[in-house]
């Protein structure tokens, strides 16, 4: 009789842990479902960005010209004060670099395309025109980058050259020779370099 007693009283308890444990159990599954579906969408947006690096990577790395820009204080420069006077920038590199060595200054540009040299005045209201005469490999010019320079033939005062279809590491060292406003006594030369993208 004892026994019958206990055993009534043991089934709800029972069966109360048996429910307990299935509900846990459903609570688990659904936790572990959760936590998957969490890193199913992690994996698809960190896929989504690789992908996304790989085309601007993609779009960066192709071929293209190179624009490089001489911004010249043309009311103080003087052959003195030439390098802090003169700064170079371009459209593949960092913004404009401090104004002191424009030796220091190098343009990326890919084989088989094309360079322009062109110049403005610092100051765009003093009606100042730099014009660049031309672009010169230095006696110690390193790598042979370039293989022809010119006058661009649809710009007055812009010069530009063809980079080598051939791939060339190292550095190509340049003279860039400009005046202001065609004053034969306002005629100077700067000294940058250029490297090829490999």
């Amino acid at each position: 009789m004892r026994t019958i007693t206990f055993l009534k009283r043991l089934i709800p308890f029972v069966s109360f842990l048996f429910i307990f444990c299935v509900l846990i159990s459903c609570d688990q599954h659904k936790k572990s479902h959760l936590k998957n579906s969490k890193e199913m969408a992690m994996k698809s947006a960190i896929n989504k960005n690789a992908g996304e690096t790989f085309l601007n990577s993609s779009v960066q790395s192709q071929s293209k010209d190179t624009h490089i820009l001489l911004t010249i204080d043309t009311k103080t420069i003087n052959q003195n004060n030439l390098n802090s006077k003169v700064v170079f920038s371009d459209d593949r590199s960092d913004p404009a670099q401090n104004p002191g060595d424009p030796a220091s200054f190098t343009s990326i540009v890919n084989k088989n395309m094309k360079v322009y040299w062109s110049g403005v005045a610092k100051d765009t209201t003093s009606g100042d025109v730099v014009n660049i005469l031309g672009v010169y490999r230095k006696p110690d010019g390193g790598s042979e980058i370039l293989e022809i320079i010119g006058k661009d033939p649809n710009k007055n005062g812009v010069v530009v050259g063809k980079v080598k279809n051939k791939s060339v590491s190292g550095f190509e060292y340049y003279s860039v020779e400009f005046e202001i406003n065609q004053d034969t006594l306002m005629v100077f030369l700067v000294d940058p370099k250029l490297k090829m993208l490999e």
